[in-house]
Parts: C-alpha cells; structure tokens; sequence
C-alpha cells in the first residue's frame, strides 16, 4: 500500500509540473528569462542514499549509475524551467529530479517521501518544527508554510502542517 501511495504521489507532482509547463510555454525559446539553476556549488547541505552522498547541482548520471535501477521507476518530460529535459528517478521513499545544464544532467532536488528516511542530521517526516530548529538553527525563513534554510547552491525546505514536518526537499535555489 505505501509503495502504491508514494507512486500516486509521485505521478501526481509530475502531472503538476507538466502542468505548471504549460503556463510558462508562452516565452519563447531564445527567452533569456528562463531560471538558471546558481552557480555557487559549496553547501553543508547533502542527502545521504544507499552509502552516497547527494548534492544538489551534482552529476546525476554518476549518482544514479552508482544507486542502480530506481525501484519505483524513471520519468521524462521536456522542462518548462530549463532547456532539455526533466527526470525523475524514484527510488524507495525518495525522488531525485535532473535537469539539463551546459549539456550534462545535474541533480536539481531530492525530497524525501516518507518517515522511512531522514536527513543526515536526524530530521524526518513527521518530526515536530522544535527537532528541525534543534538540528539546523534558528537561522531560517518562514514562508509558505516551510522552513527554508539555505548554504551554497541548496536550499533545504521543510513544508510544515501543524507543527509537524509533511515533506522535506532539497533543491538547488
């Protein structure tokens, strides 16, 4: 049943920025408005899958070569954000999203689907906003409901209901 839920889920946030595409579809294609992923690249925020360090902005063939064959599947959809193509890689209780940077597929975010999995310092999902702050400081924003901590090239966003952490994304900002 979880598997089943984390696949609707999934299916579901690819149909939303599929969507969300065709809203922005109206720049045309030589657009220099287009977002561009930043340039800095050191940040203390990483993810840590099956014994491998995950960064934001980092080679997501060599990432995905190393973890194998994602367990929940792959997707592909021409990107509304960047030139080329997003994908998406799911793999049990996290997907990684790529996209297309000078040529090469960078990692572009991984959010973390289920309490199964938690950040390297110890935060997962249902975790109250006090173990958050705990973990990472009181230097953040709130907005929208999330936390938003941020170093580097990454943000870190905890989107809070009640008090209480419902997703938690990495993401280059």
């Amino acid at each position: 049943m979880r598997k089943k839920s984390l696949m609707l889920a999934a299916v579901l946030a690819a149909g939303v920025m599929m969507a969300a595409c065709g809203r922005i579809s109206t720049l045309p294609d030589n657009s220099q408005d287009k977002p561009v992923a930043s340039q800095q690249t050191e940040s203390k925020y990483s993810f840590e899958l099956k014994g491998i360090e995950l960064k934001t902005d980092g080679d997501l063939t060599e990432y995905t070569s190393k973890l194998g064959e994602p367990s929940g599947g792959y997707y592909e959809a021409k990107s509304c954000a960047f030139e080329g193509m997003d994908k998406f890689y799911y793999y049990d209780s996290v997907t990684l999203q790529g996209y297309q940077k000078d040529g090469n597929d960078k990692l572009y975010s991984i959010t973390l689907m289920d309490d199964a999995v938690k950040t390297k310092e110890g935060v997962r999902i249902g975790d109250k906003k006090d173990k958050v702050v705990s973990a990472y400081g009181s230097d953040y924003t709130e907005a929208d409901g999330q936390l938003l901590y941020e170093s580097g090239n990454t943000r870190l966003s905890f989107v809070m209901k009640d008090d209480e952490v419902q997703s938690i994304i990495y993401s280059v900002k």
